[in-house]
């Protein structure tokens, strides 16, 4: 019975831990994301390292990881599991579906703790490249290095999906409160909410090199994170420029 409850106890603090991990990324990846002032929408161009495109085959995926959040009332978004469990299985079909990515394999991490490592890494990497919008200085971290290394591969793929939903009828209701505040205000302070918003990040990172090989975000504002077609058009603008090209 003590067996047990320990076992139960360890389970929850790992749990709650992970969700820590996620708060925080979500207070840095949706914070003035709900409102069209804020621009969040893009498709920037490739980030690559000096090797050639035709060498980064092989490809091993580690864990994807979902942020999606979901607004009920106003316009407070809250990290929701179940909906980020379904964008983390709807985001793994899609991109399984596109025979033109060379990922071969995955890295599979049972460790709880080793998994919790990786999850910080993941974040740390793509937030530091997104902000600096540079590849060519940053290093592969510890632990994703000494799992490819592990299981005699080069390169990893990393990818993290974010957003929001809202509930049935609350865009309508927002979009009605903020035309109220602009008639109130005879138009100097309005504000348009955002009805949804699905970002990707995508990372390729090179254990023989120890960098970065490639690293692409592609954001849509107004578009639904659960959208399989959504998620086919952002994972193909993920690698289109690097993997083919198309305009």
């Amino acid at each position: 019975m003590i067996r047990n409850l320990d076992t139960a106890f360890r389970l929850l603090f790992f749990q709650n831990k992970i969700r820590l991990v996620k708060k925080a990324v979500l207070g840095l990846l949706l914070t003035g994301c709900i409102f069209l002032l804020c621009s969040c929408a893009s498709s920037m161009r490739p980030l690559t390292s000096r090797v050639k495109v035709t060498d980064v085959t092989d490809i091993q995926k580690f864990e994807t990881f979902s942020y999606i959040s979901f607004i009920a009332k106003g316009n407070r978004a809250m990290y929701n599991d179940s909906i980020s469990a379904m964008s983390k299985t709807l985001f793994i079909e899609t991109l399984a579906a596109n025979p033109n990515i060379p990922v071969t394999g995955a890295i599979n991490v049972l460790d709880t703790n080793v998994l919790i490592r990786v999850e910080k890494e993941v974040n740390y990497l793509m937030s530091v490249v997104d902000k600096k919008r540079d590849v060519t200085r940053m290093k592969i971290t510890p632990v994703l290095d000494s799992l490819l290394e592990r299981e005699g591969k080069r390169f990893g793929l990393l990818t993290i999906t974010t957003g929001f939903s809202r509930a049935p009828g609350n865009y309508g209701t927002e979009v009605t409160k903020g035309a109220a505040i602009g008639i109130l205000t005879l138009g100097m302070y309005y504000q348009v909410p955002v009805k949804a918003e699905s970002t990707m990040y995508a990372m390729v990172v090179d254990a023989k090199e120890n960098n970065i090989a490639f690293f692409k975000k592609v954001s849509k504002l107004d578009k639904e994170p659960l959208d399989k077609a959504v998620l086919t058009k952002q994972i193909h603008q993920l690698f289109n420029g690097y993997f083919w090209y198309t305009w």
